[in-house]
């Protein structure tokens, strides 16, 4: 069935940080079918603002109408979704001045029986966190992640590398685009993490685990995690979803 089996506790919150005038993430949260989608936007005055949301609407759109029950059709369904808003984003650049250049990061899951389903572009990220252990289950669409993987530099310098930023992939900048997408078990007792790179900027893996791991519920996990990132300094927009499996 297409339905989630599981019963799944959802909690966000979002907020601009320290430094920024405005807060150019979205987030859309749909419970059935149980799906959320999270954007970062970039690109000018009011241009990142744009992107975001709509890559946040079209995407949930997309993810609120259509069914899947296997992990091929469900893979399809949100890359189709993503492409869709891809082509969106990118059309109303072409049409606006006032919107060219802009674009998005996205993360998006889709819940259905015992499983999840993610697509992603960009550095916003998902992980899982299932017993005391925090996993990144995407990777960041970067130039630091691609020297990372060429064993160029180290996790740890990427993390203190001043172009964290410069992405190689992302919402709006060609007319088509592919988005990382897989499948996982869910099972009770997980934790999915939505974020932007504003909490991952500011918060090593192991500091975000420690926010899990403490006592509490997912709406107070995720005001915390908002909270601590902004203690850190707060450089950019800080954006979570939190889904919490029973």
């Amino acid at each position: 069935m297409s339905a989630c089996a599981l019963t799944v506790r959802w909690a966000a919150a979002s907020d601009v940080g320290r430094l920024r005038a405005r807060n150019e993430d979205a987030l859309r949260i749909v419970f059935a079918p149980p799906c959320a989608v999270l954007a970062d936007g970039m690109g000018g005055h009011r241009g990142g603002d744009v992107a975001a949301r709509l890559a946040v609407d079209v995407v949930a759109e997309h993810l609120a109408v259509a069914a899947g029950s296997t992990d091929e059709e469900v893979c399809a369904l949100l890359g189709e979704a993503v492409a869709a808003a891809n082509k969106v984003i990118f059309e109303h650049a072409q049409i606006d001045p006032g919107l060219a250049g802009m674009g998005a990061t996205v993360v998006a899951v889709r819940l259905f029986g015992e499983r999840m389903c993610c697509a992603h572009v960009g550095d916003s990220r998902l992980y899982l966190f299932r017993g005391g252990e925090l996993e990144l289950l995407t990777r960041d669409h970067t130039m630091l992640q691609e020297l990372v993987d060429a064993g160029m530099i180290t996790a740890e310098q990427a993390r203190a590398a001043p172009f964290r930023g410069m992405l190689t992939r992302a919402l709006g900048a060609l007319p088509e685009l592919d988005a990382d997408v897989f499948c996982r078990p869910l099972h009770a007792g997980d934790v999915l993490l939505l974020c932007s790179d504003g909490l991952t900027d500011m918060l090593g893996d192991d500091e975000i685990a420690a926010v899990l791991s403490g006592g509490g519920d997912v709406d107070e996990w995720a005001a915390e995690l908002v909270a601590f990132a902004n203690a850190r300094g707060g450089r950019d927009n800080i954006t979570v979803v939190l889904a919490q499996a029973s």
